[in-house]
């Protein structure tokens, strides 16, 4: 007795699905190693610290919030974000020269703030923060809730080319 044969299905020929890696590494390379989350933890941090410097001054931050352990936690996913922009710079999908230009600021502002933070492993005292005016603090929360925005919405190729 023969058996019935199942109907073949038609294929669809709008189809748009990728193959998805089949390593968990793989999967995190597809991603741009965490970029997102790096430079999106490090910003929204970096936010509290300025908002909070705005709302209870300098003294207070130093001796409350921006203890050296706060600073140097901070300082682990920069670093890491930083490291990571140069790293897939030809994976990420730039549809406009304002986008590469813009992530091409993202690094640079990570990499520059780098010694800054990673000073006070050696000194133990984020004291820089004294450097910098307090007007600093609101002129730069604009910047860094677009750059939030911009970091969070970065798309990556399937590889270099």
């Amino acid at each position: 007795m023969k058996t019935p044969l199942s109907p073949v299905q038609p294929r669809n020929t709008f189809d748009t699905t990728v193959p998805q890696p089949s390593t968990w590494l793989a999967t995190f390379k597809q991603h741009g190693f965490g970029l997102r989350y790096a430079i999106g933890a490090t910003l929204v941090m970096g936010m509290y610290l300025h908002v909070t410097r705005l709302l209870i001054g300098q003294a207070l931050l130093l001796e409350y919030v921006l203890t050296p352990a706060a600073d140097m936690i901070l300082a682990v996913p920069m670093t890491y974000g930083a490291i990571v922009c140069w790293i897939i710079w030809r994976r990420v999908l730039h549809p406009a020269l304002w986008h590469r230009l813009v992530y091409g600021f993202l690094a640079c502002y990570f990499t520059l703030s780098i010694p800054i933070h990673i000073r006070t492993y050696f000194t133990g005292n984020p004291d820089f923060v004294s450097a910098f005016p307090i007007w600093y603090s609101a002129t730069i929360l604009p910047i860094m809730a677009g750059l939030l925005i911009f970091a969070m919405r970065l798309r990556f190729k399937a590889s270099a080319e």
